[in-house]
């Protein structure tokens, strides 16, 4: 360990040169020491600092736009623009642009697209030594279509490869989640996946929602989750709650304590954001702002609220926080934006009260 915390680029036969031993026992070694989570990474990043492991969704997005009405049934005018997206990937990378060190844990296909995603992952210092790279298996695509308003008018996905990410996987990642300050796990994970890593490993498990349909898979495990973050319509599906206002949304958030949940965020769009625990609640809300793009908000609050419980913010600032964040991606043409970083999320928390 001392060895590779003074060189972290120092090569196995370097080592067993020094130490005097077979470089395949030294490969033992550091095969055992990185199941373990004590190296993050394929340099021997030693886990001197906390680190953050991100277990969920990611794909390659095409998201065509008409520059004018949009007429069905023809060819439109418009612009096209791929990127790299899933929930997963978006919060990994905001939490790693936050500066905390961050391990993804999701399947890619070998193919172009994979190859892309694991690039873009690596040149934002996001740990990619933990994902599965499936054979025979498209990457995950999500295809949508925006009208001149640039609102949706109809998407589809093909995200078949996640069913590939089965307990059995995730078992052998189990000690890289288990030794990180956290784990964030979002839904687009199949039931039986979700029941392994909320059952079975021990850890403190923020769960992004991600939408009403995929909520249901969290219904009977809300007693296994220690921090949820849900939107109005996914709260209201799980407390089975009414959500209008600040009111509604505690009460929902109430009812999910009872159910064993630990601790809980409640987004209301414009309206802001309520925090729930079994002692207390907090509301937040934000001024009023100009929406160039909604897409990636949320993976952002979430990003923002796992830096600040890390960092140990108390309750309304962590709200406040995560808040800032978001409206700092609702502000942007982009989901993921280099913008998101700590200070111009602390120049965005003026407008969160």
């Amino acid at each position: 360990m001392e060895l590779i915390k003074e060189n972290p680029t120092i090569s196995q036969q370097e080592i067993a040169d020094i130490l005097n031993i077979q470089r395949s026992s030294v490969a033992v070694h550091i095969n055992n020491l990185s199941k373990q989570g004590y190296i993050l990474g394929r340099a021997y990043i030693l886990r001197d600092e906390p680190y953050v492991t991100v277990v969920g969704g990611a794909n390659v997005d095409i998201v065509g736009h008409s520059k004018e009405k949009l007429v069905r049934n023809d060819s439109n005018p418009g612009q096209v623009v791929q990127s790299c997206g899933g929930v997963g990937l978006n919060i990994a990378e905001n939490i790693s642009r936050l500066g905390i060190r961050t391990s993804l844990v999701s399947v890619v296909g070998a193919d172009d697209r994979g190859k892309q995603i694991l690039a873009e992952l690596n040149l934002l210092d996001v740990d990619t030594a933990n994902m599965f790279i499936i054979q025979n298996s498209s990457t995950s695509m999500y295809l949508a279509i925006l009208d001149e308003n640039r609102d949706m008018d109809v998407a589809i996905n093909d995200m078949e490869i996640m069913d590939r990410l089965t307990p059995n996987l995730i078992s052998k990642r189990k000690q890289i989640i288990e030794n990180g300050e956290v784990s964030v796990i979002d839904t687009n994970l199949n039931k039986e996946t979700l029941i392994y890593i909320l059952e079975t490993i021990d850890q403190k498990h923020f769960v992004d929602a991600v939408s009403v349909h995929k909520s249901e898979k969290i219904v009977d495990l809300i007693d296994k989750i220690y921090f949820l973050k849900a939107n109005q319509y996914e709260a209201s599906f799980l407390s089975g709650v009414e959500i209008t206002d600040e009111k509604s949304a505690i009460e929902a958030g109430k009812i999910l304590i009872e159910k064993g949940l630990s601790t809980l965020v409640i987004t209301l769009g414009e309206l802001g954001s309520v925090y729930v625990d079994n002692n207390k609640a907090e509301y937040v809300k934000s001024k009023p702002i100009k929406v160039e793009n909604a897409s990636g908000a949320g993976d952002a609050f979430m990003a923002g609220y796992v830096y600040s419980y890390i960092n140990g913010y108390g309750v309304k600032k962590r709200l406040e926080f995560a808040s800032a964040a978001s409206r700092v991606i609702l502000k942007s043409e982009k989901t993921n934006s280099d913008f998101l970083t700590v200070s111009i999320i602390e120049e965005e928390m003026l407008n969160v009260e």
